[in-house]
């Protein structure tokens, strides 16, 4: 029996750029796309629970594998240098491409769902297509210093190692693949340790967190670089005013650290965005609450159907 959530590839561009997505159920029907970018840590879909709520709902997901993971080409060379990189252009890079696929696609009225550290790509994306009509950041890092917050203490360290230098960025990839080839799905518990809603989104679906420790594997070191490097150091691409005349939205979990609310709202203010906190799951509030997903979809759909 075929998977609903089966992946295909479909290329675009001059140079035969190959995207790695999962279309859920298939081919495109006449729903509304809800297109969703991958974070660093888990480029696997959201469970089928959460597509079949969806589905229920009149949206259709679509979930995209970024440059580079899975079966998606990956990004020249050239744009993986640190320069590169801290200017923006690589995540540029990356977001034009992106704007092919959906104009390849002929998506129309997309809600844009990126994942963590996808965020920095669907800011630059959220300009480039003015077919994406509603954004929802799922817990995104803007210019706040959140560093503090990521448990346990090796994770922050190697987080650290990473934006620090070429060396530190192998050794700090060498061993996360370690931890990952013994228990993928113990591996993702300790990173979540302290969020017990993003635990038992893992229990509810371990098979997704075993293929995402594969991927993790097969991950090029460079691409944990490019991510935290986007995360975790300022973007000068983020004004006051850049948000202005886009409906976007941040989500984060309800049960979320203080500090790192208090951060977000600071930012989310400076950037003049709506903040909504959702009941279930910290990283994975995007994943773990389907029905706030729904529900802020339903509110901005009345919200433009009042102003016409």
């Amino acid at each position: 029996m075929t998977s609903a959530r089966e992946f295909k590839q479909l290329s675009v561009g001059e140079q035969i750029f190959q995207f790695d997505m999962m279309i859920y159920r298939g081919e495109l029907h006449d729903k509304r796309p809800l297109v969703i970018l991958n974070s660093i840590e888990f480029p696997v879909p959201p469970s089928t629970a959460f597509c079949e709520m969806m589905w229920a709902h009149d949206i259709q997901v679509i979930f995209i594998r970024r440059a580079g993971y899975g079966a998606s080409s990956p990004l020249p060379d050239a744009l993986i240098r640190a320069q590169a990189i801290k200017e923006g252009a690589t995540a540029a890079a990356e977001a034009a491409i992106l704007r092919q696929l959906l104009a390849k696609m002929r998506l129309e009225n997309i809600i844009l769902l990126p994942m963590g550290s996808a965020n920095p790509v669907a800011f630059r994306l959220i300009h480039m297509a003015p077919e994406i009509e509603l954004s929802i950041l799922s817990n995104p890092i803007f210019n706040q210093d959140v560093m503090q917050v990521f448990r346990p203490d090796w994770f922050q360290s190697m987080l650290r190692q990473l934006i620090t230098s070429r060396s530190g960025l192998h050794v700090a990839a060498q061993g996360m693949k370690l931890l990952v080839r013994r228990d993928s799905v113990s591996f993702y518990k300790q990173i979540f340790q302290g969020h017990p809603e993003d635990i038992a989104y893992v229990d509810a679906n371990p098979d997704d967190y075993k293929d995402a420790g594969k991927y993790l594997l097969d991950t090029d070191p460079s691409l944990l670089y490019y991510d935290a490097l986007m995360c975790l150091l300022p973007d000068p691409l983020l004004k006051d005013t850049y948000f202005d005349g886009r409906d976007v939205m941040v989500m984060v979990g309800e049960h979320s650290g203080a500090y790192w609310k208090d951060q977000m709202q600071q930012e989310a203010d400076r950037l003049g965005l709506p903040m909504v906190y959702a009941p279930n799951g910290d990283l994975f509030s995007g994943y773990a609450s389907p029905r706030t997903v729904i529900e802020i979809i339903e509110q901005n759909k009345n919200s433009i159907q009042q102003m016409t």
